[in-house]
């Protein structure tokens, strides 16, 4: 074969392949939807998309999103980034327009005040093409938020495009995050006697011996709609009588955020998203922990014990057994979400990273805007710096209070 012969049917057979590749390739498009109506609209499209995936962030679950719209966003301009593949929603990324006069219109995630991971619901293969849009649509904000980012995510999809795209941003480690690799424990035992040593689980069995001698202990896991709603007033008063709620710091701080959490876990609880652990003793509620369930993990949201309990160390008990729960039902993750405290780095077998990202326009105003985002940064950094080294020897350790 003469060698224009090969050299043109080389070239014949990487055109079919060409072909053949772009025929299988996604005909993914991506755009920006503003307003409440048009969000809205979406949520049946949402709902399939979010139940089709094998793992996503159960911040983004639709219960979330819509309960956020509904409750603290109802007064916010939505804009919803949105991937299609031939007509089909394939990914959303929910945001809201925050407005502030010195730093102009920027977005920020929905539910940005109360959830804890904001990673896109997506497929896989549609990930790049939306964080290139979302880098894309900078240009047309003050600045774009992202605050926990899982370390997946940013070190996958969202690192590698900033290199390629070059635009102005911020990007940080904000809090560790630690989780449990269930899958590497045959039983519960297993993980007591692999995790904890001789010491600790001693204390923990005199722990249990004082919980059966304070009377009669119930602990109980709840997920039905109907045995649920009994419990929303009673650990919400719980949480305000505890060590968070003095210092301000829980989830039900605010009668805001008290409707907010009554509508969502109600929502959770339909969808079966969620998990509320309760203990009691002589039926008065010592101690619950809040969990979303995801296919195969589960994401501890929050805990809180009644403080005249406290030398018990209800917290710690109930928390071991929703872990047990989790190994019985074959569960691959226990999540403990944000923020460095020793029980979890004690308890935890993977230790991760959420981070923080903020997109810029390439404009004068998106470098001040920059620049000021830096100064304001640094100075909170520092004074908290100040405030940790005045407190250490007056706070409470991490350890007690989870218990």
């Amino acid at each position: 074969m003469t060698p224009i012969l090969w050299t043109f049917l080389n070239a014949e057979l990487n055109a079919d392949e060409n072909k053949s590749l772009r025929h299988h390739m996604p005909d993914l498009t991506t755009q920006i939807i503003r307003g409440r109506k048009e969000a809205f609209e979406l949520e049946s499209e949402y709902r399939v998309l979010y139940d089709s995936l094998s793992c996503p962030n159960v911040y983004f679950s639709p219960e979330w999103v819509y309960t956020w719209l509904l409750s603290l966003g109802r007064s916010y301009n939505i804009c919803f980034l949105t991937c299609r593949d031939s007509g089909t929603l394939t990914g959303v990324w929910p945001f809201f327009e925050y407005t502030q006069p010195v730093f102009g219109t920027g977005l920020m995630p929905v539910g940005a005040q109360v959830a804890d991971s904001f990673d896109p619901i997506a497929r896989p293969d549609c990930m790049e093409t939306m964080t290139a849009a979302l880098i894309r649509a900078a240009e047309d904000f003050t600045f774009i938020w992202l605050p926990l980012l899982t370390l997946d995510f940013t070190h996958k999809l969202l690192k590698p495009a900033l290199a390629e795209k070059r635009p102005r941003h911020m990007l940080r480690k904000r809090t560790p995050r630690f989780l449990i690799g269930l899958d590497h424990f045959s039983s519960y035992q297993d993980f007591l006697d692999r995790v904890f040593g001789p010491k600790t689980r001693q204390s923990l069995r005199r722990k249990e011996r004082k919980l059966q001698e304070a009377g009669d202990s119930v602990i109980s896991f709840l997920e039905d709609p109907e045995s649920i709603a009994p419990w929303l007033k009673k650990i919400m008063d719980l949480e305000l009588a505890s060590w968070k709620g003095e210092k301000g710091i829980g989830i039900f701080r605010s009668a805001t955020l008290r409707s907010f959490y009554h509508l969502l876990l109600e929502n959770l609880a339909f969808q079966n998203r969620l998990r509320l652990s309760i203990l009691t003793i002589e039926n008065q509620l010592a101690a619950y922990e809040i969990g979303l369930l995801g296919p195969d993990s589960y994401c501890m949201h929050t805990i809180s014990f009644a403080p005249e309990f406290a030398s018990i160390s209800p917290g710690r008990l109930l928390m071991l057994r929703s872990l047990e729960r989790c190994i019985q039902e074959k569960r691959k993750v226990y999540d403990f979400m944000q923020n460095d405290q020793e029980f979890k780095r004690q308890m935890s077998t993977n230790e991760s990273s959420l981070w923080d990202c903020i997109l810029f326009p390439k404009s004068i105003k998106g470098a001040l805007v920059s620049l000021l985002i830096r100064f304001v940064h640094a100075s909170t950094e520092w004074r908290k710096r100040r405030l940790k080294a005045k407190q250490s020897t007056s706070l409470p350790t991490k350890v007690d209070l989870v218990d």
